[in-house]
This record gives C-alpha cells, sequence and structure tokens, in this order.
C-alpha cells in the first residue's frame, strides 16, 4: 500500500461518517495552492467552510487568529454576525489555541492556517503552522482543533 492509495474522504471519516473536526484539520494543513479547490468541494457537499491565516507572537497572535477567523467566517458565510454564532467561534478557537500556550508563543513568530468547517448547528476550527524557535534556524510544527456541538444558529 501507498501514502497516494488515500484520499481526503479516507481521512475524514469515524467510522464511515465525515467529522468536521477532521474536515477542518485538513483544510488548515492542506497545500496552499489547493485551498480554494478544497473548500469549494466541501461546500458542494453540504458543509459551509473557510480558509484563513494569522502570524505573529504572544498574545498578538492569539488575537490576530481571533480576528481573522472571525472576519473570515463571517465574510465566508460559515456563521452569521449574530452574538450565539460569535461566541460559539470564539470557545472554539479558544480551545484550539490550547498549543500556543506554552513558553515557546511568546518569544517566537509563528504563522498559522486556520480551516472553519460548519454543518447544520456544529462549528469546528482548526489550526495549523509553525512557531520559530529563537536562537535556532528552526521551525516546530504546531496545532490544534476546537469543535463545538449544536452551538450555532441552524437555520
Amino acid at each position: 500500500m501507498k501514502l497516494n492509495d488515500f484520499s481526503v474522504e479516507d481521512i475524514i471519516k469515524v467510522d464511515g461518517e465525515r467529522t468536521i473536526g477532521k474536515i477542518a484539520t485538513v483544510l488548515a494543513m492542506v497545500d496552499d495552492q489547493h485551498d480554494d479547490k478544497l473548500v469549494e468541494t466541501f461546500i458542494s457537499t453540504g458543509y459551509k467552510a473557510v480558509i484563513t491565516r494569522a502570524g505573529g507572537k504572544g498574545e498578538q497572535l492569539k488575537n490576530k487568529v481571533l480576528r481573522n477567523t472571525l472576519g473570515a467566517a463571517v465574510k465566508g458565510d460559515v456563521i452569521d454576525e449574530g452574538i450565539q454564532d460569535r461566541r460559539v467561534l470564539t470557545r472554539c478557537v479558544e480551545r484550539a489555541l490550547v498549543a500556543l500556550n506554552g513558553p515557546m508563543s511568546g518569544i517566537s513568530g509563528a504563522g498559522i492556517k486556520i480551516g472553519i468547517v460548519k454543518k447544520d448547528a456544529h462549528l469546528a476550527v482548526a489550526v495549523h503552522g509553525k512557531i520559530g524557535i529563537p536562537g535556532l534556524d528552526i521551525d516546530h510544527e504546531i496545532s490544534g482543533l476546537g469543535v463545538h456541538y449544536y452551538g450555532l444558529i441552524d437555520e
């Protein structure tokens, strides 16, 4: 068996069912050249989805992730502008950013890609990127996921 024997469909399923957490993670990790096509594919199968990015360090990075995620989710019609959807999105971002709570994030710059997915009243936000290690010429990969079930206003 080879790695290219697997499809995205194989990766995003658990017990034969697609999961929004895995879909958001795939969106956050996919090579940039495939962003638009993958988002369009998920939208065509009934999901609301968008990809955005953020960069910076420490609290500045966390603030940018939240602002960029909120802006992209509203602009991309993943969530509406109501307080309930914004609250749920904020909770998802908070959970996804647990990986950035270590001491490295305060002194290191990071670049993060963010996948946001909605299905019915469920929302997932995944982050994946690299954080630089000061004094060394290497990056450390980070990722996180926040999923909230039954929290969104379902039209």
